[in-house]
């Protein structure tokens, strides 16, 4: 090899090298920025190109970003919910929806950066012009192959049948009933509903991901075991298609569990091994729909629709008792209590608890 072509090589390889610590700071930077807003880093990135892009549809963004439509999904509703991001109707076709960044928001974003932005001014300011058109040339074609190279590695983990860290989707397909099970326990669950989506289901968990399978509508979800500290780093945030009915079964014990139901077709709950720090808004009730829970629960809230009836049972005792505005303190033995009418409803929820109960509110319902 001529002096010339080795020395070729060694400026790619160098350049190679380079390139590589720039990604790996960027990253780190990012991530550390990603902290600093509460979000987690492919969150950040889809910010960034919505803040940088403009608005547009979840399938555009999936398409920039290589992301499935499923996770696409449940990262736009963590930004949504974050208050950062939006859903709108599009102005110029109201039967599309697009995603823009709440207009609110965009100080903050540029606030996030605007320390680079003097640092890279004065880092580049004896550069000619001609050197940062250079640099701009270099820029976008790196951004161009690394897109290119994202949509390849995509591509190849779809093929194996692999999903994004954390990230988990299955596609409705025709059915109108399923089931979400929890087999090994659960902690730091937000978990709620949406008629519109494509999917069954979307799933991003934070922490070490639980193995996640679904078959014929059934979505089963089992972490290893894990010790307390393992579980307090733990987080899961599940959307599920409310267009069709649910039956949710958590085996094992829930803690910390926010599920906001109220746009879910609810066909029952069932929860094993206790509950704990556990906020439950249920939807309208079609038809009778139990709620059995088994093993004993504590500081837990069924919020009940306005008008909606319910009847509940505590077998083994309980404390801190509220039920539809009554404050029933202390009982012992066995509790039948009932809202207005619940008796001959033929629409209503049948709680019923097995095991003692310590802070236990029923709110709402019939008046």
């Amino acid at each position: 090899m001529s002096s010339q072509l080795k020395e070729r090589e060694d400026l790619l390889e160098a350049l190679r090298r380079g390139i590589r610590d720039f990604s790996d700071q960027d990253v780190l930077f990012s991530q550390a920025n990603a902290d600093q807003m509460g979000l987690n880093l492919t969150d950040l990135k889809c910010l960034s190109i919505l803040e940088r892009s403009g608005a547009m549809p979840a399938g555009r963004l999936a398409e920039l970003t290589g992301l499935t439509s499923g996770a696409i999904t449940g990262l736009i509703d963590r930004l949504e919910k974050a208050g950062w991001a939006r859903r709108v109707r599009d102005p110029k076709d109201r039967r599309h929806v697009i995603i823009e960044v709440v207009p609110e928001r965009i100080p903050d974003i540029d606030q996030s950066l605007s320390e680079l932005r003097s640092v890279l001014a004065e880092r580049v300011a004896d550069y000619t012009d001609e050197q940062l058109q250079l640099v701009l040339d270099f820029l976008g074609r790196g951004a161009a192959m690394f897109r290119d190279e994202t949509v390849k590695l995509r591509a190849a983990t779809s093929l194996k049948g692999a999903a994004l860290p954390g990230d988990f989707s299955s596609p409705l397909g025709l059915l109108t009933h399923a089931r979400l099970k929890f087999t090994s326990g659960a902690s730091h669950v937000s978990l709620r509903a949406h008629p519109g989506m494509p999917e069954l289901y979307t799933a991003h968990f934070e922490g070490r991901a639980p193995t996640v399978k679904e078959e014929a509508g059934s979505v089963s979800i089992q972490y290893p075991r894990f010790t307390l500290l393992d579980w307090r780093k733990l987080a899961a945030d599940i959307v599920l298609n409310g267009s069709i009915a649910w039956k949710l079964e958590l085996k094992g014990g829930v803690s910390r569990m926010n599920a906001d139901l109220s746009e879910l077709r609810l066909e029952s709950i069932e929860l094993t091994s206790g509950a704990s720090d556990v906020t439950v808004k249920l939807p309208r009730p079609s038809g009778i729909v139990p709620i059995r829970v088994q093993g004993g629960l504590s500081h837990v809230t069924f919020v009940l629709p306005e008008g909606a009836a319910a009847r509940l049972q505590v077998k083994g005792g309980v404390s801190a008792l509220v039920f539809h505005e009554q404050s029933l303190g202390a009982a012992g033995g066995q509790i039948h209590l009932e809202t207005p009418g619940a008796k001959h409803a033929l629409d209503r929820f049948d709680i019923e608890v097995t095991g003692g109960a310590s802070d236990l509110t029923i709110e709402g319902g019939n008046r």
